[in-house]
């Protein structure tokens, strides 16, 4: 074998025992938490010795920020490839909520762990982790916000601000996930979509059109204006 050829054979050799490590990294984080998660507990359940994690990672903090940040762009990566193949923006909205619902149950102890995440994380390097976090949180909204204003220049969604249409649409699937994985009752999160979808697309308003129930709104609240 030349020289090139065991090199990558010892990248990939690296690549997957570095994955293999953050994997199981995850399901001990999440399961006993940043502070009482050790290093050799990850080295045994990952097959290495505590020393040799040493060759993939600094420490303890720069494995967690690792692992968060790559599943983190990793899942939405996933979610935006998975709406952007969608053909009309019914199906991308659609296929937004499904592919947020879906990452969340095929990858419970990881969304665990950005549930608990703020506990007690201190550090300078911590902090810095969550402003990453933010940051590409940030910019996925900023492409849901995209995707809705070709929606409302299609006709397909009402003339709105689309930042607060993204933000309303990211808070609903936002705290799906979150009542789900904190109250667990064995119902399918998947199945929630279309009722996230019709209280989006629709309202909660009962018998009456959006734009009347606007209108008792404001109706109501000159009258109790008036009234003060």
């Amino acid at each position: 074998m030349n020289t090139t050829g065991k090199l990558q054979r010892k990248v990939k050799e690296f690549q997957f025992r570095r994955a293999e490590i953050l994997d199981q990294a995850v399901k001990i984080f999440a399961a006993k938490g940043f502070h009482k998660t050790t290093m050799a507990q990850i080295a045994k359940a990952s097959g290495f010795s505590t020393g040799s994690l040493y060759h993939f990672f600094r420490g303890k903090e720069d494995l967690y920020s690792v692992m968060v940040m790559e599943k983190v762009r990793m899942m939405y990566d996933e979610i935006m490839g998975a709406v952007s193949r969608e053909p009309s923006i019914d199906g991308m909205i659609r296929a937004l909520v499904i592919s947020h619902f879906a990452y969340v149950e095929h990858h419970i102890d990881f969304y665990r762990l950005l549930v608990g995440h703020e506990s007690g994380l201190r550090s300078e390097g911590l902090k810095k982790l969550r402003d990453n976090m933010l940051d590409e949180h940030r910019k996925h909204v900023e492409w849901i916000e995209d995707l809705l204003r070709d929606g409302i220049r299609q006709e397909v969604l009402r003339d709105l601000d689309t930042k607060s249409l993204a933000n309303a649409l990211m808070g609903i699937i936002a705290y799906s996930k979150f009542a789900w994985i904190t109250n667990p009752s064995g119902a399918s999160l998947l199945g929630t979509v279309d009722d996230v979808l019709d209280v989006f697309l629709r309202g909660g308003a009962a018998g009456q059109e959006v734009g009347q129930a606007e209108t008792s709104v404001r109706d109501r609240k000159n009258t109790t204006q008036e009234a003060g």
